[in-house]
């Protein structure tokens, strides 16, 4: 299939119905076994949207891979057309976060084409950062994660309140533990990674600042007990979580898919947060959350 978005004009209240997002449903129609999916997205300050896609190809089995180049698109009319799609480099691979701060996008990748596995494998096999300072018009690459990627795979990007930017990655072999690492220099230069305790386990992790802290979801891992549920995580300061909560137990096939977004309401601030679930084998629908401040 390809993809379809819906546009909200009143902070997420209602939502307009639903438009084909074209450049996926050319490569459908294409019939060249190439699937293209948006998985992240941010807005700067100008107003334009960027918005990062996977391309996967499906003609193999598993269905999802080898993953070809990633590549960009970018709106100017608050959603309605979008540019040709670009690419941030010629990598395959696939971008598992952006985030845009102090007028720069920040985008993490992962030099990976899942020919042999989607977790890293190879020594070659990396995470990078890159930046654009002009809107998404072009990109640059700022540096190498220093990951150890032996097993690793997804990823989540988030800065703190003092300024300092952290990584997380999962680590499949131990899904108690995300190993993350923290540039004091906007992702020039890194720290040694370190390893965070997640008490529900957590896979695909997304991470966003809120408040007074910090959120993180993803899925409660893939190995039981409690696998396949949607989990969300607190933190005061971005690195020690709390015990987490279950917001979506998992009923059928493995979803916890999830993105979140800060929604600036007049006089009120709200975390908007969706997730795949599975309600029929690994058929898909979208549960969401607001999360507000206390």
């Amino acid at each position: 299939g390809w993809m379809e978005y819906k546009r909200s004009r009143d902070f997420g209240k209602t939502w307009e119905p639903p438009m084909i997002y074209t450049y996926s449903k050319q490569y459908f129609q294409l019939d060249i076994n190439t699937s293209v999916m948006a998985e992240k997205a941010v807005v700067t300050n100008d107003g334009t949207i960027v918005i990062f896609h996977l391309l996967c190809d499906i003609s193999e089995n598993p269905l999802w891979e080898p993953y070809r180049v990633p590549t960009y698109s970018r709106s100017f009319d608050q959603g309605l057309t979008w540019s040709k799609a670009e690419e941030i480099d010629k990598d395959c691979g696939r971008i598992y976060d952006a985030v845009y701060y102090e007028k720069e996008i920040f985008v993490l990748k992962f030099c990976n084409d899942a020919r042999i596995n989607w977790t890293g494998c190879l020594p070659e096999h990396q995470y990078k950062i890159y930046v654009s300072n002009d809107s998404g018009a072009s990109f640059h690459k700022r540096s190498v994660i220093p990951f150890s990627t032996y097993g690793r795979g997804y990823g989540t990007l988030c800065f703190l309140k003092n300024g300092d930017l952290i990584a997380y990655c999962y680590n499949s072999a131990d899904e108690y533990h995300a190993d993350y690492v923290i540039s004091h220099d906007s992702g020039r230069t890194w720290e040694k990674p370190e390893k965070a305790y997640f008490a529900k386990k957590l896979r695909n992790p997304q991470m966003i600042a809120f408040g007074d802290g910090y959120l993180m979801h993803g899925r409660s891992g893939n190995t039981e007990p409690d696998a396949g549920n949607f989990v969300l995580y607190y933190s005061e300061n971005g690195i020690e979580w709390d015990d987490g909560r279950i917001l979506a137990k998992c009923e059928a096939g493995y979803g916890a898919y999830s993105n979140s977004i800060i929604v600036d309401e007049p006089n009120r601030e709200r975390v908007y947060i969706h997730s795949s679930h599975a309600y029929a084998d690994n058929k898909t629908n979208i549960l969401a959350w607001w999360v507000d401040k206390i």
